[in-house]
């Protein structure tokens, strides 16, 4: 049986504008028939609607996928690196769906910032006529990071790459630092190497992963 997390209205919203969102015109993207997961770019009546839920473009980073007929699971992951520049699993803003039979090997997922330390809310959606999907919100930020007056940096994955059942994809990393000098991130080369990353207060990543097996 397929589980999911209902979607607060918030979150209807996004899922409303997924349809219409396109993959960005220099992402790179594959032909349909390859399995792959594509930034995608909305026109501006789409990020209007956006603002009724008061999100604002640089808080929006969306992506869509194309897999095949065997897909079975999709896992969104949330990582805190810690002092010993490892990435560990975080207790919760992580989300994930899946079926006993195929669910739909098409969709569209976003993650969301709404600001005032309340950390990511993730949507997903499916696409088909029996449309579904699921949220899930990481927590706010620690105390000390929430305060603001922090350099932040963001890299995400900028490129269309192929979709391989059982890999994760890293789609966000987020960092925080003292220091007013930031560098260019890179989601899928920063998450491998998080070095660049010492010394900073606090950093978060996002990963994703699809299936054609259903979790144990």
């Amino acid at each position: 049986m397929k589980k999911r997390i209902i979607l607060p209205l918030a979150c209807l919203l996004l899922c409303g504008i997924f349809a219409g969102c396109q993959p960005t015109a220099d992402s790179g993207a594959v032909p349909a028939a390859d399995m792959q997961l594509a930034p995608m770019q909305c026109s501006d009546e789409q990020y209007r609607v956006l603002s009724l839920a008061n999100i604002n473009p640089q808080e929006f980073i969306a992506y869509e996928y194309q897999a095949d007929e065997n897909l079975r699971c999709i896992t969104t992951t949330r990582y805190i690196l810690n002092d010993a520049l490892e990435w560990e699993p975080a207790d919760s803003g992580s989300g994930r769906i899946y079926n006993d039979t195929p669910i739909s090997p098409t969709g569209a997922f976003a993650l969301t910032d709404k600001g005032d330390g309340q950390g990511f809310t993730h949507v997903l959606r499916e696409s088909g006529e029996s449309s579904s999907g699921y949220t899930s919100s990481a927590p706010g930020l620690p105390e000390e990071i929430a305060a603001g007056g922090l350099a932040v940096g963001i890299g995400t994955q900028s490129e269309a790459v192929s979709i391989v059942y059982g890999e994760e994809i890293p789609i966000l990393v987020r960092t925080f630092r003292d220091k007013s000098e930031l560098y260019v991130y890179d989601a899928a080369k920063d998450f491998a190497d998080p070095s660049r990353f010492k010394g900073d207060l606090f950093t978060e990543a996002f990963t994703v992963t699809f299936s054609d097996t259903i979790p144990e």
